[in-house]
């Protein structure tokens, strides 16, 4: 048990830094400082004007079925992306960012990974994945090809729980790869409530991070896409621009897939 708590610390640690340093890149402000990894919050920043502390947090997807395991089904596909990353990067010195994203039918049963069904399926995606992502490396950094089934590669060779795959270069920008997992109609849209929300838990944790800290960030991602009938992009703009209400001195939406930072406008309170 304590080795599987281990290697999901682990995990977490990898994806953190990973969304850290995507973070950094994009975000223009970002002072040049040392980075390094904590608890409460999730990182502290070294800058000549004092310590800053960034607290990592996500829209999670939503689930209602009783017999579904978040935390087991997050683990199971991350450990299918790291799989393939690692095959990928033993043969290859290109760095991509890889984002795989799956339809709902992925049920309970991948929250057994043990069982053998799961561990076949686990083995038979690694393998579709890795050679869907072989065929379509982007032969220049910064550049990004969609596989999904508006395309010919993608109609033929997509399995069918697997609705797109993202392939973007960032050899020489990024020092390891970043390849992620998600469901895509799982995940919480954005919009006010929801950015309210997750900002507002983080506002009743802030006491507890490191006191040392002279500010405090808040960086929110926005872990995967929405399949198009579910994004409205009226209700995100104005998540964007709505003024909330926070403890942090600073709070950021970090969308993962199209690289973009906002600072989202906020009225400081007091705690």
């Amino acid at each position: 048990m304590t080795e599987e708590v281990n290697h999901n610390q682990v995990r977490k640690d990898k994806r953190e830094w990973a969304v850290m340093r995507m973070f950094r890149s994009a975000y223009s402000s970002f002072p040049i400082a040392e980075v390094e990894k904590s608890e409460c919050p999730d990182f502290l920043v070294r800058s000549s004007h004092g310590l800053i502390g960034v607290e990592v947090t996500e829209l999670k997807y939503d689930r209602n079925d009783f017999d579904f395991n978040p935390r087991g089904h997050e683990s199971w596909l991350e450990s299918i992306m790291d799989a393939a990353r690692i095959e990928f990067e033993q043969s290859s010195d290109q760095k991509l960012i890889v984002d795989v994203h799956f339809y709902n039918e992925l049920g309970p049963t991948i929250s057994r990974p043990k069982d053998k069904p799961a561990l076949l399926l686990h083995d038979g995606l690694k393998e579709a994945i890795l050679k869907i992502v072989r065929d379509n490396v982007p032969e220049a950094t910064g550049l990004e090809f969609a596989v999904d089934r508006t395309s010919k590669y993608g109609y033929e060779n997509l399995p069918s729980i697997i609705q797109a795959i993202y392939i973007k270069n960032m050899t020489g920008r990024y020092m390891e790869g970043l390849w992620y997992a998600g469901i895509s109609a799982k995940v919480k849209p954005m919009s006010v409530q929801s950015l309210t929300e997750r900002i507002s838990d983080k506002n009743t944790k802030i006491s507890h991070y490191n006191h040392e800290c002279k500010k405090m960030w808040l960086l929110i991602v926005q872990n995967s896409f929405l399949m198009s009938e579910n994004y409205d992009p009226q209700a995100v703009y104005r998540a964007l621009h709505h003024r909330y209400r926070s403890l942090f001195d600073k709070v950021f939406v970090l969308e993962r897939i199209e690289g973009n930072v906002t600072e989202l406008p906020i009225i400081k309170i007091q705690q």
